[in-house]
């Protein structure tokens, strides 16, 4: 995501107002991702991130919502909110290493129970609205029957009732993962809501190409859920999830017309195609 001068100059006056003892900001550094860059810089001799409203709306997704959530989550858990103004929101930086890969499972899974044990944000995700919305704002060429009836299946069927409301992440990959010394942290809040834990487990597994079932028995053991019963409700999320990253891809190819979002939708809906069958 390319940031104008005037972008930044706008940021570097929320940065004077905000942050105490630091009147301009350093070098800016974009921190890329699929959801588009971040900016990392320092002030006053700390690190920090800031991220700026994007143009293109999507439902049930915004700054705001993700500065509520940093509010409300432990630092053990997340990043501290500095400030939300004039369309930016500005994050203390967490140090530590990202890997390329997930890590530990039974890590992973005492971390997430200690999130969904959390009071709720206080909005639900819905991933009908994120369907809809995606259907209806992809390039024309690029809808096909398979798209179209999926989506009118779920539309009929109806989400999955949930089996254990919770504050979710919703964005959980390796990218999102800084590991420090004192456990794992995550970052990029923005998909943040109420949800059911099944669909973060479902998440999760689809997006890291993790197995699922290993994922599954360690968050059971960690929550002491019965394992069958979470693994059928993991299971029936696993379309929606699907359905879900396939669209999102769509979407975010329109929108920035990166040939990598392509090749990620096309698997995507080849793995729909397949279970589909």
């Amino acid at each position: 995501m390319p940031y104008s001068k005037r972008s930044k100059a706008a940021l570097q006056a929320v940065i004077s107002r905000s942050i105490p003892a630091a009147q301009a900001a350093g070098c800016f550094s974009v921190l890329e991702g699929l959801s588009g860059g971040s900016l990392h810089f320092m002030a006053g001799g700390k690190e920090y991130v800031a991220r700026q409203q994007p143009s293109a709306a999507m439902p049930g997704v915004s700054l705001s919502r993700q500065y509520r959530a940093l509010k409300r989550i432990p630092a053990e858990i997340g990043p501290r909110p500095v400030c939300l103004s004039d369309g930016w929101l500005i994050v203390h930086w967490l140090a530590g290493e990202v890997k390329s890969d997930i890590g530990s499972l039974p890590v992973l899974s005492t971390m997430l129970y200690h999130l969904h044990g959390q009071a709720r944000f206080g909005w639900r995700i819905s991933l009908l609205p994120l369907l809809e919305h995606y259907w209806q704002h992809a390039a024309p060429g690029r809808r096909s029957l398979l798209w179209l009836r999926c989506l009118k299946r779920m539309k009929k069927r109806g989400e999955p009732n949930p089996l254990r409301l919770a504050p979710l992440h919703m964005d959980v990959h390796a990218g999102n993962l800084v590991h420090q010394a004192d456990g794992l942290k995550l970052i990029d809040w923005e998909y943040a809501g109420d949800g059911d834990i099944a669909l973060e487990l479902a998440a999760i597994a689809t997006a890291n190409g993790v197995d699922s079932e290993t994922l599954v028995n360690a968050y059971a053991k960690a929550s002491h859920i019965d394992v069958k019963t979470l693994r059928r409700q993991v299971y029936r999320w696993q379309p929606w999830v699907m359905m879900l990253m396939a669209s999102w891809y769509e979407c975010r190819w329109q929108q920035t017309q990166d040939r990598t979002f392509i090749a990620l939708a096309d698997e995507a809906w080849s793995l729909l195609r397949a279970k589909n069958r």
